[in-house]
């Protein structure tokens, strides 16, 4: 009998890419893609995390990492919400993420635009004034003015009662209103 003949039955990609397992370095990657994953997770609100479909083990596994003081500790923490996270389903965890995101950068906007408002407030006086009531016509206007006065005061003698940030907050009420 002779084995040394070739079967010409047996193909060379016998073995198929999808058939063998993963490699440890695409194993290992995907790991820490989720830990990845998991560590924004532990930089979110509370409120934030709750809309998202997490178990319960999960939850409690953040809510630990949080109160933990130790580098080691956390790491080891952030490895063990990476094993949790194959439990959950990755792109709708990424979908919701990048809602998040998107959020912080319209709030982030939100804020450069009132701060430019209040600096021009506060610089400008009443051109800047008679704009801003004309853009957000719900403004009290002698209110805005009080806010406005205080917070040149506050500059002009160079002290900080918190005049700029109560006018801040006004304008945040009034363009939220609006």
């Amino acid at each position: 009998m002779n084995h040394s003949h070739h079967d010409d039955d047996f193909e060379d990609d016998y073995y198929d890419e999808e058939d063998l397992p993963p490699s440890k370095s695409s194993r290992k990657r995907a790991m820490e893609a989720l830990q990845q994953l998991g560590k924004r997770l532990t930089e979110l609100k509370a409120d934030q995390l709750t809309q998202l479909p997490l178990t319960d083990r999960l939850h409690e596994a953040i809510h630990t990492y949080n109160k933990i003081g130790s580098h080691e500790a956390k790491r080891r923490q952030l490895q063990f919400i990476g094993k949790l996270m194959r439990d959950v389903d990755e792109e709708e965890v990424r979908s919701f993420l990048d809602k998040f995101d998107l959020g912080s950068v319209q709030k982030a906007a939100e804020h450069h635009r009132l701060e430019r408002w209040r600096e021009s407030l506060i610089s400008e006086g009443d051109q800047a004034v008679t704009e801003f009531m004309n853009q957000y016509p719900n403004t009290e206007a002698q209110h805005l003015r009080q806010l406005i006065r205080a917070a040149q005061k506050d500059m002009t003698e160079n002290k900080n009662r918190g005049a700029a940030k109560k006018l801040y907050r006004y304008l945040k009420e009034v363009v939220d209103d609006a």
